[in-house]
């Protein structure tokens, strides 16, 4: 017996019998069951189910869905189809949100259409054109360029978060002969995302790392390589989702040259709210880049700079620009595992004086030592320097010392406007980490 998708299995199990009422004596006198799903295996199939599976042998060839007027047949097709059809054709012949779940399932071994806006269809075209666009040879993009813009348009539709885990890069030019050693002439390109973003009209959050994740032919260190045309071109295309609010390039070899070169064309996106370099190699010009997009760049509201390199140079530039220019409403700054060091923290100190917009800090492991502490600690002590009214701070993995932890203590207890404070490995004593904790979670 066929049970319809459209019966979940939290239904079935509501009706079915329990084992103890299924052993009860006029239960086993029944000779009509009607719990029995089985019943109907030995007989023949109806003649209209028998012409539906001639439908769905056909299908490929003659795409019948829409034209069926009985929505029960319908839901046999859906149900029933292979999901292994071309996507060109289910894409614009099926809606229903079983079939794309089947599709997924069968494709992939982890699935979670919660992270998709709870669409299955969605969830199969967004990562179905990630897979395509990461698996694309870069050297034969004008080749196959024809192919690319066919998958784009049947998908923009559907596509908001774009995830690109990794990308490959252009193959190594032939040379005339052996002893010609021309490295210097080999840049290293990937498929140009001026071409490809345009074609998302909807994208609202992208992720990309500019780099391999499996070798297929070897390790070459030009893998993990990117040109500056890469971050132009990848500028140019962002400048075209208007409703892009979220970008993230991380675990790249992003320097200096290269954020500038994708920051300038980033600027003209004015809805982006969130920007995250975190784990590449930006050092303090990099970071001094990234103040200057602050200072041009009216909504940005998240920014994470993890593991860059950035010392107090590079801080002293941030710092400056989120206290010199009001139209900077940045709320959330993520400086974690940068070795900031005593100058960088007297940065933060000033930051933390005249703070106006910032909610969320994260300077984890920045190397911050025992004086930078007690400063932090007096200006968290003077509540009406804090121009907030809720304020999150990570101070974690910094050698403050067990004095430091006491000041803290105190303040954190006094002070209702702090309502995230993390002092794990900062050479406090237990009782300060406790009391702090305590504090916190009032």
């Amino acid at each position: 017996m066929r049970i319809p998708h459209t019966i979940t299995e939290n239904i079935l199990e509501t009706y079915k019998c329990s084992t103890e009422t299924s052993l009860l004596p006029y239960e086993q006198r029944r000779t009509l069951i009607s719990e029995n799903f089985n019943w109907d295996d030995n007989i023949v199939p109806e003649l209209k189910i028998l012409a539906l599976g001639v439908i769905i042998s056909l299908w490929e060839k003659y795409p019948i869905l829409e034209e069926l007027s009985n929505c029960m047949d319908q839901d046999v097709i859906i149900e029933t189809l292979p999901t292994d059809l071309p996507f060109e054709l289910t894409i614009t012949k099926i809606t229903d949100e079983h079939y794309w779940e089947r599709a997924a399932k069968n494709r992939w071994s982890f699935n979670d259409p919660n992270d998709y806006g709870n669409s299955w269809r969605r969830l199969y075209c967004e990562r179905h054109l990630a897979e395509y666009l990461e698996n694309f040879e870069a050297s034969y993009f004008e080749s196959q360029r024809e192919d690319c813009m066919k998958i784009l348009e049947l998908s923009s539709e559907h596509v908001r978060v774009l995830k690109l885990h990794s990308l490959k890069p252009t193959k190594i030019p032939s040379r005339l002969n052996d002893n010609d050693d021309s490295s210097h002439d080999d840049v290293v390109d990937h498929i140009p995302m001026s071409i490809i973003l345009p074609q998302l009209p909807y994208l609202t959050e992208m992720s990309l790392n500019m780099g391999m994740i499996y070798m297929d032919d070897g390790f070459e260190w030009r893998d993990f390589e990117f040109s500056v045309n890469d971050c132009s071109s990848l500028g140019e295309g962002l400048k075209s989702c208007y409703n892009l609010k979220k970008f993230s390039l991380t675990r790249s070899k992003l320097d200096r040259a290269r954020v500038a070169a994708l920051l300038q064309k980033l600027i003209a996106n004015e809805n982006l709210e969130e920007l995250d370099f975190s784990h590449c190699k930006l050092f303090d010009l990099g970071a001094q880049a990234v103040a200057e997009f602050l200072s041009l760049h009216k909504r940005l509201k998240v920014l994470r700079l993890v593991n860059n390199m950035i010392g107090s140079e590079g801080i002293a530039g941030i710092v400056n620009v989120l206290l010199e220019r009001k139209s900077v409403v940045l709320s959330h700054l993520d400086l974690r595992l940068n070795p900031l060091g005593e100058a960088g923290g007297a940065h933060i100190c000033a930051l933390l004086l005249r703070n106006k917009h910032l909610e969320v800090l994260n300077v984890s492991s920045c190397e911050l030592n025992s004086a930078i502490g007690e400063v932090i600690a007096q200006i968290f002590k003077e509540s009406s320097d804090i121009n907030v009214e809720t304020f999150k701070i990570d101070l974690s993995n910094n050698n403050f010392g067990p004095i430091v932890g006491k000041l803290f203590e105190k303040v954190v207890e006094v002070n209702k406007y702090i309502i995230g404070f993390d002092a794990r490995m900062c050479n406090f004593t237990k009782e300060s980490e406790s009391s702090i904790w305590q504090s916190v979670l009032r």
